[in-house]
């Protein structure tokens, strides 16, 4: 489909849509130069990208370890002895410990920062990770940050003005069961009770109590002899998906824990997931970006890409999803018609995308250096910060305050100031 221009002025996309295709490449040339990269197939380790609702309800998440022993899918792992991780606490948010910038006289009131854009990021705080951290998660509701790297997750806790950490609260260690096994994902709950891990080589995804007195793995879904590269959940989290390396989605029903089934998508995997409604999306190093109905599970829809998609987004309360691709560009996508368009994007490989709360605005990471703010519904360049490398992950808060980044072997912890 040759470039063409939108009744807007935008310009339309260079994609083809068939109900499917065969893949573009193996996308690895996105994949060159970025620290961290592991040499097998799992893409995830070099590129992840998130998923956090901004609901706070109690989800089968949080109550899996409810529904007992019997019904667990691998059985509940063996509590590590009490002490071994710290519990988080729920804490209330102490506007004095991170200079809250809503508090100012001449700050916008809480009706209007939904509207709003940032004026710019005050880094607040630095994480040294010590590995390269390949995802991450940021909960404004414990007020904690969680940084992925191959060896394991490490809990920050966000109180009190420290500008650099080097020593975290807890650490989760990887559950290998083979010598060659790591994290490449991880899957925060919406209510920060539960956090889901995968990786490459493990038997399974394992779901993280956070709530317990001391922080355990309460149940382990079983997984497929490929890599876990992106996880995902239903906004009610009674769902969840992981995409595998070989191209194959998993989808378990954490109401009953147990595998759904498993769908086949694009043949060299799935890169990132996001659910919205009945729809599932994934987008793959192939170009492709594929839609299936949960209702019906049928070959899914295809719309191919003129370069690997590297990071999908969804705009919370709005029918768009935003792509990123190798090439730099950003696309928005929307969920129930054909419309399509580009909007904005970078110099070189966007390596991740994460929209604001309420929409207005999205951070976009790649290998740049730059953490870029963007808004919608153009794409404009609201600002940049620099970072000292390749930027593999972003997430932003649930409550339109924090901006997270993992870059090199330390991940950046923003305050958002409008």
């Amino acid at each position: 489909m040759s470039h063409g221009q939108d009744s807007k002025g935008l310009e339309s996309p260079d994609t083809e849509t068939a109900a499917s295709t065969d893949p573009m490449g193996s996308g690895q040339e996105a994949l060159a130069g970025v620290q961290g990269a592991c040499p097998s197939r799992c893409a995830r380790c070099a590129v992840p990208s998130l998923w956090l609702a901004p609901a706070w309800a109690r989800s089968p998440l949080s109550s899996l370890e409810d529904c007992g022993e019997e019904a667990a899918l691998a059985g509940l792992a063996q509590e590590p002895a009490a002490g071994a991780y710290a519990l988080l606490k729920l804490i209330s948010w102490d506007p004095a410990d991170s200079g809250d910038s809503w508090r100012r006289p001449d700050a916008p009131s809480r009706q209007c920062r939904r509207f709003a854009l940032p004026h710019t990021l005050q880094r607040m705080r630095l994480l040294r990770h010590g590995e390269p951290v390949l995802a991450l998660a940021v909960s404004s509701f414990t007020r904690h940050a969680f940084t992925c790297s191959r060896g394991g997750i490490k809990v920050w806790s966000l109180v009190g003005q420290v500008a650099e950490d080097r020593f975290p609260d807890s650490h989760l260690p990887v559950h290998k069961q083979a010598p060659d096994a790591y994290l490449c994902t991880c899957l925060l709950s919406s209510n920060s009770r539960t956090l889901l891990t995968g990786g490459h080589n493990l038997g399974s995804v394992c779901v993280w109590d956070l709530a317990a007195p001391s922080l355990r793995v309460k149940g382990e879904l079983p997984c497929r002899e490929a890599a876990c590269q992106a996880l995902a959940a239903r906004a009610d989290e009674s769902l969840v998906f992981a995409g595998f390396t070989d191209g194959c989605v998993r989808i378990w029903d954490l109401r009953a824990p147990h595998v759904v089934r498993d769908v086949l998508g694009q043949l060299n995997g799935a890169k990132s997931i996001v659910v919205k409604d009945n729809d599932i999306w994934t987008g793959g190093l192939d170009g492709q970006l594929c839609r299936w109905d949960l209702r019906i599970l049928r070959d899914p829809t295809v719309i191919l890409f003129k370069s690997q998609i590297m990071s999908l987004s969804l705009r919370p309360q709005e029918d768009w999803l935003l792509l990123g691709l190798a090439n730099g560009q950003h696309w928005l996508q929307h969920c129930t018609r054909s419309q399509v368009r580009r909007v904005g994007g970078k110099d070189s490989a966007v390596l991740g995308l994460k929209f604001s709360p309420y929409g207005q605005w999205w951070v976009s990471v790649g290998m740049d250096n730059l953490v870029s703010v963007h808004s919608m519904p153009t794409g404009a360049l609201v600002f940049q910060v620099p970072e000292p490398s390749s930027v593999l992950c972003c997430d932003v808060s649930a409550d339109n305050r924090l901006v997270v980044v993992g870059s090199g072997t330390q991940a950046s912890v923003y305050l958002v100031t409008y």
